[in-house]
């Protein structure tokens, strides 16, 4: 079955989308119902086809379909083969590009993540990098942790939320980067 798959970029511009056609051998409810798609999702990772799962999500997001949010955080870190030379993050990890897909509505679930001390290390960055993507690599990406860490009551999380805005700060286009960096 050949099912079309969107990669978006949120560049220094507007977003750019490519289209391409991915071929994935799926069961047969994954192109057919939201509903499908999240239970196939919900299954064991280690019993799911990489192609499929990516392609799960990537219609999750582009359906917006923000009631899969949830699910959709707990793949931050589900990392998918690419065939390119220097592969964009939203497709290796294809949760990233659904939930960016989603947009703002996903920001403060993304927040809780950064700051929870349970988040693996590639999903809290990638939380982070969802959240710069959704604001169009503008400083209001990284107000947005700031603001969070300052209303942190834990330590430990505030510290965790105000290191991803740094980092993301550094990753700013040149031309804006000081106004990132004002940010925290």
């Amino acid at each position: 079955m050949l099912l079309p798959v969107i990669f978006l970029a949120a560049l220094s511009g507007p977003a750019r989308a490519q289209t391409t056609t991915a071929v994935a051998v799926c069961p047969e409810p994954i192109g057919k119902s939201i509903d499908a798609q999240m239970e196939y999702l919900r299954q064991d990772r280690s019993v799911l086809a990489p192609d499929c799962a990516a392609t799960a999500m990537r219609n999750l997001g582009a359906k917006r379909y923000t009631n899969a949010t949830s699910l959709l955080i707990k793949y931050l870190d589900y990392r998918v083969g690419s065939h390119m030379k220097a592969p964009m993050l939203m497709t290796v990890y294809p949760a990233v590009d659904a939930l960016y897909s989603l947009g703002k509505p996903v920001v403060a679930d993304l927040l809780a993540v950064i700051a929870s001390p349970t988040t693996t290390d590639q999903a809290r960055e990638n939380a982070a990098e969802t959240i710069l993507l959704i604001y169009r690599l503008s400083p209001e990406g990284i107000g947005a942790p700031v603001k969070a860490a300052r209303a942190e009551p834990d330590q430990e999380s505030s510290v965790r939320l105000m290191d991803q805005a740094r980092r993301l700060a550094g990753r700013c286009p040149e031309a804006i980067r000081n106004a990132c960096e004002n940010r925290y």
